[in-house]
């Protein structure tokens, strides 16, 4: 690898930390051999390299937001964030191609692949490249138990971002230690469960195995993290979401709860966030991911709405830290949304009053 590739790396590593990235890394072609999500082909063929890097998300806000006194905090900080994840992406992209190298950003999130011979974008909630791949391979991180990525020293409290070039750049070595001490506290704070606690799951990239949570059908996530069910299983606590569904045992009646929430008026003011106005209707930034252009960031500010990510936040400290936010969030009570808008929580016992 000659000294004027590693020159520039070194200058796109510090570009991304001077933008707010707490660190990056570089997976080579090899490396990123796995799973088709992993494939950075489908987004630039003739790859070389994917740049991976992580920005924080901060840890003030994660209290407030699980004794649900406020989720407003979280809300500028995912719209913030992932504007700032993209503009990273298009700096390093843009810096590249300065040099002659073809190169693509990435969207932090809602770009993904369309069905096998569809049409509609977001069918399978396949991405069209997996930052979290992408954030392994390269050392960047590691897998933690709920699949989420840890970042040293800022557990999986980070947001993701890649840039993929046909630039060759000098590789990074995946981590070799444990980031994860298996305490499992995320599989606790995911009112569908979503997340298991006993299963597992493995994943191959660049000839290394990965082991962490198999994951239930994915609609539970979609419905749990979108805002549409987020009442637990016994019905004592929820995430910020407010739409009264019962919690779905089959998938059968999780797909039930889906094409409900499409036309239900308790569900009308969370649809937006997911790019769902109406059943057949969707916004630019949904259509924009469907030509795989700048996916969520199209999203405006009255339109993040965060509800859960309580498997990311909850793993943001130490493990003691970990608990207490465990237990703030099973002792708040489940949110429900007034008439006029107003979001409050309530103690499951006076849940039938309110």
């Amino acid at each position: 690898m000659s000294d004027s590739m590693q020159s520039l790396k070194n200058e796109l590593v510090e570009q991304a930390g001077s933008m707010g990235a707490v660190d990056a890394k570089v997976a080579s072609r090899e490396m990123m051999e796995g799973p088709p999500s992993a494939d950075p082909d489908y987004v630039l063929p003739g790859f070389q390299s994917v740049i991976a890097f992580a920005v924080p998300l901060g840890t003030d806000f994660i209290h407030d937001y699980f004794g649900k006194v406020t989720r407003m905090a979280f809300k500028k900080i995912m719209y913030e964030k992932y504007l700032l994840c993209m503009a990273i992406s298009n700096a390093l992209a843009a810096r590249l191609q300065q040099e002659g190298f073809r190169s693509e950003s990435l969207s932090p999130n809602g770009s993904y692949r369309p069905e096998s011979g569809g049409t509609k974008p977001m069918e399978f909630l396949v991405p069209d490249f997996s930052l979290r791949y992408a954030a392994v391979a390269s050392g960047l991180g590691a897998f933690g138990w709920s699949g989420n990525v840890m970042v040293e020293g800022h557990w999986s409290a980070v947001f993701l971002g890649s840039t993929i070039t046909e630039a060759e750049l000098p590789s990074d070595e995946p981590l070799d230690k444990k980031l994860c001490d298996d305490c499992r506290i995320c599989t606790k704070v995911c009112p569908l469960e979503f997340v298991q606690r006993k299963e597992t799951q493995t994943v191959t990239l660049g000839g290394r195995e990965y082991t962490y949570s198999a994951r239930s059908h994915h609609l539970r996530c979609l419905l749990g993290c979108g805002g549409l069910n987020g009442r637990s299983r016994d019905r004592k606590w929820s995430s910020w979401a407010t739409v009264p569904y019962e919690y779905p045992e089959t998938d059968d009646q999780l797909v039930e709860q889906y094409l409900r929430a499409l036309n239900d008026p308790k569900a009308k003011y969370i649809l937006p966030q997911l790019g769902l106005k109406k059943k057949d209707q969707r916004p630019e930034w949904v259509l924009a991911a469907g030509r795989r252009s700048r996916g969520v960031v199209y999203r405006s500010l009255e339109n993040t709405n965060p509800t859960c990510c309580n498997c990311l936040l909850v793993c943001s400290g130490p493990k003691e830290k970990r608990q207490e936010l465990m237990k703030l969030l099973h002792s708040s009570g489940v949110v429900i949304r007034l008439e006029d808008g107003t979001e409050k929580a309530v103690p499951s016992e006076k849940l039938k009053e309110a």
